[in-house]
C-alpha cells in the first residue's frame, strides 16, 4: 500500500532483488526505485521496535526465550554437532525403532514416529532445539537451525 501510495511502479509478482533492478533501477528515476530502500529502512525499524515491544511486554515465548529451571541449568550442556548430541537427540526422540521417517528443511528436523508419548521435549529443547512443534500423532518438526543437515545425517548413521 505505502509503495502504490508513494506511486513506485518496479517489479512483477516476485518482488524480488531482479524485479527492483530490471524494473527499477535501469528504468530511470520514472520508477522512484530510489524510494525502495528507504521504505525499507522504515518498515525494519517499524516491525522491530512493535515486535520487540510485544515479545517484552507481554513476555511471549519466542523460540529460545523459553524458561529455564535448575535443573536445566545443573546438567552438562550438550556441543551441537557432536554424536553425543545426536545420540540423546535419537533417544528422546524414542529411539530409532520409534522413527519411521526422518527428513529436514532448511532449519528443521521432520520426523514421522509410531508414538508420540514417547518423545521427550524436554530432553530435544536440553540439546539445543530451539523448539517442538508437534503437528499430529505421528508428525514431529524439531526445530534446530542451519545445522540441521548435519544432525540429520549423524541421525540416519545412528539408525542404520
Amino acid at each position: 500500500m505505502v509503495m502504490a501510495l508513494l506511486h513506485l511502479t518496479i517489479g512483477n509478482t516476485d518482488g524480488g532483488i531482479l524485479d527492483f533492478i530490471i524494473f527499477g533501477v535501469l528504468q530511470g528515476v520514472k520508477t522512484k526505485w530510489y524510494l525502495v530502500p528507504v521504505v525499507g529502512a522504515i518498515w525494519f525499524a517499524v516491525y522491530y521496535s512493535v515486535f520487540r515491544y510485544a515479545i517484552l511486554k507481554f513476555n511471549l515465548k519466542t523460540p529460545g526465550r523459553e524458561e529455564v529451571t535448575e535443573d536445566q541449568q545443573s546438567e552438562e550442556p550438550v556441543v551441537k554437532g557432536t554424536n553425543t548430541q545426536a545420540l540423546k537427540i535419537l533417544t528422546a526422540l524414542g529411539g530409532k525403532e520409534n522413527i519411521q521417517s526422518l527428513d529436514n528443511c532448511i532449519t528443521r528436523l521432520r520426523l514421522v514416529v509410531d508414538n508420540m508419548n514417547i518423545v521427550n521435549e524436554k530432553v530435544l529443547k536440553d540439546c539445543g532445539a530451539l523448539g517442538v512443534v508437534k503437528l499430529d500423532e505421528h508428525n514431529l518438526q524439531v526445530v534446530i537451525g542451519p545445522q540441521v543437515g548435519i544432525l540429520k545425517t549423524q541421525l540416519e548413521k545412528l539408525s542404520s
